[in-house]
């Protein structure tokens, strides 16, 4: 692979390293049945990763993800084949269960399908036409976070309805995270569910060079990250309390609408010269603006885990997050940063004008 996961890597997957035997096959003579046994097979694993991008991860659960498939194919014993979105010809998502039957037609040599939860709106009946047609297909579903949380009404209810029967019908759930795997056992406790947990590789940076009130936000820009939330604290300080702050919104820029929203708030209450937007940089860039940083801000309003949290702390910086989901399990109040009470605008304003007392 390509990707983070290859040259600087912050995450690794707590599985065994494979053993690697080097030695000279001996000659093949009738007096040597052993040579003689066959090679045990490998085991066939389908990839369904339709939407996303394991290659070239923008985001904490494709990072996963993308190191997990690679760690099972360093172990030599499986044969995976992928369905990635290269592969869809930009056939309408709703279509894609059908077209992944029509083109893997031979769905019943495999001996295990992988796929990740937040698709399954899309893929629920193919589960379980697998279910029926192949019963001896194992499906094994990567679930990183309940998509039902951040929704309401009747959207909350279908969404909850779509992952209890997708989980329900999985041989195996796999999770990095025990705020997941907590919701897990409460909404299915009969699931076979495989917590293979995240574990992280401490960059200790060249030097602690950072500037005073500089603060970073680190992540995709889009509504489930809470920035208007940021945005409005900030605009809501005083000229004097936002007097030297200064916030670097780092994370990738696609989805346009929200983006835009966050810029009409920008230049409501003045913050051209306090908020830049970075978009999406390079491993290398990101570890400058993590050294410069005074203190991070978080303000998502659902995670499953939070991987840049503790990216963040690696860098010595405090962090300022909402308490809710999975966040409270990395960030402790008042002892590696500060827990808001969540959605609170003036909270998060306050914590803002505290963090200078952090480090």
């Amino acid at each position: 692979f390509r990707s983070r996961c290859d040259s600087d890597v912050h995450l690794y997957v707590r599985c065994s390293e494979p053993r690697l035997h080097h030695c000279t096959p001996a000659r093949e003579t009738e007096q040597d049945p052993i040579s003689k046994k066959k090679k045990k097979k490998k085991k066939k694993v389908l990839v369904l990763y339709p939407s996303g991008n394991y290659l070239y991860p923008t985001t904490g659960g494709e990072l996963y993800d993308s190191y997990l498939f690679k760690r099972i194919l360093f172990s030599g014993q499986i044969d995976m084949s992928f369905f990635t979105k290269d592969h869809t010809r930009r056939i309408n998502k709703w279509l894609l269960p059908a077209y992944i039957l029509w083109s893997c037609r031979r769905i019943g040599s495999y001996d295990a399908v992988f796929l990740n939860s937040g698709w399954f709106a899309q893929s629920i009946w193919l589960l379980y036409f697998f279910r029926i047609f192949y019963p001896k297909l194992k499906v094994y579903v990567i679930h990183h976070h309940f998509r039902y949380q951040e929704m309401s009404g009747i959207k909350r209810q279908l969404q909850y309805m779509l992952e209890w029967l997708g989980l329900g019908v999985s041989f195996a759930i796999i999770t990095p995270n025990p705020y997941t795997h907590s919701l897990i056992k409460q909404m299915r406790p009969d699931s076979r569910t495989v917590f293979l947990e995240m574990a992280f590789k401490k960059d200790v940076p060249t030097c602690s060079c950072y500037v005073l009130k500089q603060l970073l936000f680190v992540g995709t820009v889009y509504q489930r990250k809470g920035l208007l939330y940021l945005l409005e604290a900030i605009g809501q300080m005083s000229e004097k309390e936002r007097s030297g702050i200064h916030l670097d919104i780092v994370g990738d820029l696609s989805q346009k609408k929200y983006y835009k929203c966050l810029l009409s708030l920008v230049h409501l209450y003045g913050l051209e010269d306090i908020v830049t937007f970075v978009g999406r940089i390079s491993d290398e860039e990101l570890r400058s603006y993590y050294s410069r940083a005074y203190c991070f801000v978080f303000p998502s309003l659902l995670e499953g885990y939070g991987m840049v949290l503790i990216e963040a702390m690696s860098y010595g910086l405090p962090v300022i997050a909402f308490d809710n989901s999975a966040i409270p399990f990395t960030v402790k109040n008042d002892r590696n940063g500060i827990l808001v009470r969540n959605k609170s605008i003036l909270d998060l304003k306050k914590a803002d004008r505290k963090s200078t007392r952090l480090n």
